[in-house]
């Protein structure tokens, strides 16, 4: 009887997630650091209020994306949410809206929140906490990205 392996994730940053989870290596590190780098991420905004502004005449004015922050209990830390897929957003999960963003983007939008990190996939089997420290040099990386497998 052969043993069924699970198969390996499909997304090339949940492949590398799960690489660096087996093998904490200083190449798995930085080759799951290319994959923030290259690969766009799910970054859920805030719920949306259920009130009519009273003061624009019940006219929504147009809203800033605000990013959702996390209290995560295990580690006493704020974080912002990412997902690497639409399947890791669990679907009790209360979001306004989720949007799909580049490294630099999800980078710009997590320097406006007063969270302590970012978190990729925070309801699945794998996930993993970016520090303020890392992201900042996440964010010196060279724009274009070499060949990756």
């Amino acid at each position: 009887m052969t043993t069924r392996r699970k198969k390996p994730a499909d997304h090339l940053l949940e492949r590398r997630l799960v690489e660096f989870s087996y093998d904490k290596s200083k190449e798995k590190y930085v080759r799951l650091l290319e994959a923030f780098r290259i690969m766009d991420v799910l970054v859920p905004s805030v719920p949306a209020s259920r009130e009519l502004p009273l003061g624009n005449r019940g006219i929504l004015a147009p809203s800033l994306f605000i990013p959702d922050v996390l209290y995560v209990a295990s580690l006493n830390k704020r974080l912002m949410p990412v997902f690497s897929d639409q399947n890791k957003i669990p679907s009790d999960y209360a979001s306004s809206k989720t949007v799909f963003m580049h490294c630099s983007d999800w980078i710009k939008v997590f320097r406006t929140t007063k969270s302590e990190g970012v978190i990729l996939n925070p309801f699945s089997e794998y996930s993993f906490v970016l520090t303020p420290d890392q992201i900042r040099v996440l964010s010196l990386f060279s724009a274009t990205a070499a060949e990756y497998r």
